[in-house]
């Protein structure tokens, strides 16, 4: 092994590219030995090495090797289906929201695909999480068009409980139940799409939604927006298939089953792509 890749070696200055394949071998081992990689992995930031996101850049501390999506946003597999929709549907000078943000990933393409005519919006309410996506933003040169909010978005404006779980992707306004890994439960501000469009936000090109089973509230405070603006819509799915497709046909909008050739409706736990058809509703 190359003395810059050797885990044993000091913590010392070695590169990006090295780092990654750091975190990419480090993905591969039994969770009891990713400890000797540590000195490797306490600083810097991990570059993506492939596909639409390829060089973005994340903190090593957001992406840790045992998380099941660390690999697939090195080797830049994650959520391809999503990546792809956003490639067809964003263009230069867009406006994107990217609600349930996370760390940033899909802010960050986004931001790419925007460019800096376009701007991007993106909502996490987890505040440790989101304050990795501001610096994945910030690290890629991104933060003159891409903010990163800490809100949720909901039906109603206001204040909600949110249950943070140890899975910091998986945690979900506590009106969807209770998760088993939930670690904290804590207070939240909650926006709605509608009010978005009064308070000087520009209204969206495109959303990507994925709020871990609250998107049927984020669409019901939407009607406005899908109405007037009539954005394309990127929709994580979690048993809420018959709700969002009744609420995107009733606003006039066609549906894909991104994941594969099921009608959406059947189809599961799946991504889906929603337009306007054409002459509304």
């Amino acid at each position: 092994m190359p003395a810059a890749l050797d885990p044993h070696a000091a913590d010392a200055d070695i590169g990006r590219s090295d780092r990654t394949l750091v975190a990419l071998a480090a993905t591969r081992v039994p969770p009891r030995l990713r400890p000797r990689f540590a000195p490797l992995l306490r600083r810097g930031d991990l570059a993506v090495l492939h596909g639409l996101a390829e060089g973005l850049r994340f903190p090593v501390v957001a992406v840790p090797p045992g998380h099941p999506h660390t690999r697939l946003l090195l080797l830049g597999d994650l959520e391809a289906p999503v990546q792809e929709a956003l490639r067809r549907s964003v263009t230069p000078g867009s406006v994107v929201y990217d609600i349930g943000a996370n760390i940033g990933f899909f802010s960050a393409l986004a931001g790419r695909l925007t460019g800096p005519t376009g701007r991007v919006v993106g909502f996490e309410p987890v505040p440790r999480i989101a304050d990795l996506a501001r610096a994945a933003i910030a690290r890629n040169g991104l933060a003159g068009h891409v903010e990163i909010r800490t809100q949720a978005v909901a039906a109603t404006a206001g204040t909600a409980a949110l249950h943070v779980v140890g899975e910091a992707s998986w945690s979900h306004l506590a009106s969807r139940g209770r998760h088993p890994d939930t670690v904290a439960t804590i207070d939240v501000e909650v926006v709605t799409l509608d009010a978005l469009l009064q308070d000087g936000t520009p209204p969206p090109d495109v959303v990507k939604l994925d709020v871990e089973g609250a998107e049927v509230e984020a669409l019901r405070g939407a009607t406005a927006l899908l109405r007037d603006h009539r954005p394309v819509l990127v929709v994580e799915l979690h048993d809420t298939n018959d709700e969002v497709a009744d609420l995107l046909e009733d606003a006039g909008y066609r549906l894909e089953n991104l994941d594969g050739p099921e009608p959406v409706r059947q189809a599961g736990a799946v991504r889906l792509l929603a337009r306007p058809s054409r002459g509304g509703v």
